[in-house]
């Protein structure tokens, strides 16, 4: 690699850096060496988070609405210099969110997803402290543990798990934790909308990547086939040929490693050997999680709990039918939780590392993430709390 393109890298590291953390001091010494003045962006100016305006959260999935129309009253964008440009990078055809709310804080890539990465034995990982979080991801016989001091920096993991194409994803300024598959089958609208013949259309394995914008301060994912862009909480299409197409969710486990490598004696995790340079070591959004400070404005965040209140987001059913719940890690016992649906059962289990679904009947969305981004998804939804 040339010098040229060392620093154009570790440009984007510092500019992915900057724009995640404002004034944070976790940026690498050399990255801020290579980057100097020019990272610092706006970086000076707090953000204020917007009231909550009702109403405003985005269908989790289902027909394209028309997303025109102007911002909720008081509401700022966020477009930072040199971000990612949506009109002219992504799909935009049926988005079905309102574009006006949509942040731009980086460049397409700027967070590199992983593509097949390189494993290593647990019980080898020595970079890998005992109290790290790591998502467990079971299919059938086979198991992966995906550590967050991994996807705090690259946010997807695109990888093969029990022979299931899987995605493994992690929005640190949610605190929010999915796993879903990766093989898609267009729903009857994305169908529709390509011009199909009502034949039932056949399932495309898709690659995916971090967009640099954000939706209800949560990542918007994109495919890399068709530029389209995927709400990871939101759990669909958001726009593209593929739009309201749901993600078939896979349970989430967020364990400590510890407890992963009780459970799961000779599995393997994903490496810090990821051909990036990053420090593993820590995690960078450590100081981010001790308030309920935002970095960008969200509307319609409900007030039934603080906003960065951990725990279980379940949802069913699309577009405005659509019903959801909430679950507080602390209202979850340690004997686990038993959340019944007209779908069938939820089980939830908690530690110290986070929350659990243990099982989930197909069709039930779940996820682990913050209270205040799963209300802004979901206006309507219902916190559970254990007796």
């Amino acid at each position: 690699m040339s010098v040229r393109a060392k620093l154009l890298a570790l440009s984007l590291i510092s500019l992915a850096a900057a724009a995640y953390t404002h004034r944070a001091g976790w940026l690498l010494q050399e990255e801020t060496r290579a980057r100097g003045a020019a990272c610092r962006f706006d970086g000076d100016r707090p953000v204020v988070v917007a009231a909550a305006q009702p109403g405003s959260g985005a269908r989790p999935s289902g027909t394209p609405q028309p997303a025109e129309g102007a911002a909720p009253e008081g509401f700022r964008r966020v477009q930072r210099p040199g971000s990612v440009d949506i009109e002219t990078e992504y799909n935009l055809a049926g988005l079905t969110i309102p574009k006006e709310q949509i942040h731009t804080l980086l460049p397409r890539d700027a967070i590199p997803a992983l593509t097949d990465p390189k494993t290593q034995k647990a019980e080898d990982a020595a970079w890998l402290p005992d109290d790290a979080r790591v998502i467990e991801v079971v299919v059938g016989n086979d198991v992966l543990g995906v550590p967050l001091r991994v996807l705090d920096w690259h946010e997807i993991v695109n990888t093969t798990v029990g022979g299931e194409p899987i995605a493994a994803t992690y929005c640190p300024l949610c605190d929010s934790a999915t796993v879903f598959s990766r093989r898609i089958t267009p729903s009857a609208v994305a169908g529709a909308a390509e011009g199909g013949s009502g034949s039932k259309p056949s399932p495309v394995v898709l690659e995916f990547g971090v967009s640099g914008a954000l939706y209800n301060s949560n990542v918007l994912m994109y495919d890399r086939k068709d530029k389209g862009l995927w709400s990871q909480l939101g759990m669909h299409a958001i726009s593209g040929p593929l739009a309201g197409t749901a993600l078939e969710m896979l349970p989430v486990e967020v364990v400590s490693f510890a407890a992963f490598k009780k459970a799961h004696p000779g599995a393997k995790i994903v490496s810090n050997d990821t051909g990036h340079t990053r420090d593993y070591s820590r995690s960078p959004y450590d100081s981010y999680f001790k308030d309920e400070k935002l970095m960008v404005p969200v509307a319609g965040v409900g007030d039934a709990l603080p906003r960065k209140t951990l725990g279980v987001g379940i949802a069913v059913g699309e577009g405005d039918a659509a019903k959801a719940w909430f679950v507080p890690v602390e209202g979850i016992p340690q004997n686990g939780l038993e959340v019944t649906l007209p779908e069938g059962k939820v089980m939830l289990s908690r530690s110290d590392a986070g929350v659990a679904v243990t099982s989930a009947p197909k069709g039930v969305r779940t996820a682990q993430t913050f209270y205040y981004s799963w209300s802004a998804f979901y206006p309507g939804t219902k916190v559970i709390h254990a007796k």
